[in-house]
């Protein structure tokens, strides 16, 4: 099993795992961060970032 990340407090990301959309490293995204940052991407918009932050807590 693995430990769970959290994303608050990551390092700067690899050039190849960067995500053009937010602060976070692609590889710490889930299905539904990853697709929102592909779509604001793509869309060319500007827009808060939907990762989960601290996944332990519901806020």
């Amino acid at each position: 099993m693995t430990a769970a990340r959290s994303l608050g407090d990551v390092a700067a990301p690899a050039a190849d795992d960067r995500c053009s959309s937010c602060p976070h490293p692609l590889s710490a995204h889930d299905a539904i961060a990853r697709r929102f940052c592909t779509a604001t991407a793509a869309g060319g918009f500007s827009r808060g970032c939907t990762c989960a932050t601290k996944p332990e807590t519901t806020e």
